[in-house]
Formats: structure tokens, C-alpha cells, sequence
């Protein structure tokens, strides 16, 4: 089972540094092991990045895994914000090669 558990939208300033992403807490269950996935639509340098935790280790994931699980979690929830030009610079960058995310 995959569901959305937090989101949140941070824009400000912390330590001289401007912020403004929208983050997005994902459980995925099974019947033997839970994995945590954060994922991060960053406005500021156009990317999504994530990390996940499972099976007592922490570590990063790839652009197409995080739209992908995105992708199964937007189907039942809103975005906080339109990041669909994100998608596209990936698409061009070639990291997306499904005609799915325009």
C-alpha cells in the first residue's frame, strides 16, 4: 500500500539562503517491511530529488523513482503546486522517456 502522509510547502530564508520547495512524505507498506520515501520538488534549481529509508538504511533515490511513486500519490491527491515545466526539463534532459509526463 502507498499513501501521502505529510506535505509541505517551505519558501523563506534560512541562513542566507533562499528556499522554496514543496515536499512530500511517502509510506509504502507490505506485508513484511515499510519503506519512508521524502521527496522534494525544488523551485529554485528545477529538480526532484528524494531519499528513502528502508531496512534500516538511508539513501537517495533517482529522478525517474521519484515522479514515478509522485505519479501513483497525485492520482488520489492535489499537488501543492504545478511543477509540470520541472517534468518537462527532465524529459529534455532525458532522465523521463515516458510519454506520460508532458
Amino acid at each position: 500500500m502507498i499513501k501521502l502522509t505529510s506535505t509541505d510547502q517551505i519558501i523563506g530564508v534560512y541562513d542566507k539562503q533562499k528556499l522554496d520547495f514543496d515536499r512530500y512524505d511517502i509510506e509504502v507498506s507490505t506485508t513484511f517491511s515499510t519503506k519512508d520515501y521524502s521527496l522534494v520538488v525544488d523551485f529554485i534549481n528545477e529538480e526532484i530529488i528524494g531519499e528513502c529509508i528502508a531496512y534500516g538504511s538511508w539513501f537517495d533515490i533517482e529522478e525517474i523513482e521519484c515522479l514515478e511513486l509522485l505519479e501513483i500519490i497525485l492520482k488520489d491527491n492535489k499537488p501543492k503546486r504545478d511543477f509540470s515545466y520541472i517534468t518537462k526539463k527532465l524529459k529534455l534532459r532525458g532522465v523521463v522517456k515516458n510519454e506520460h509526463y508532458k
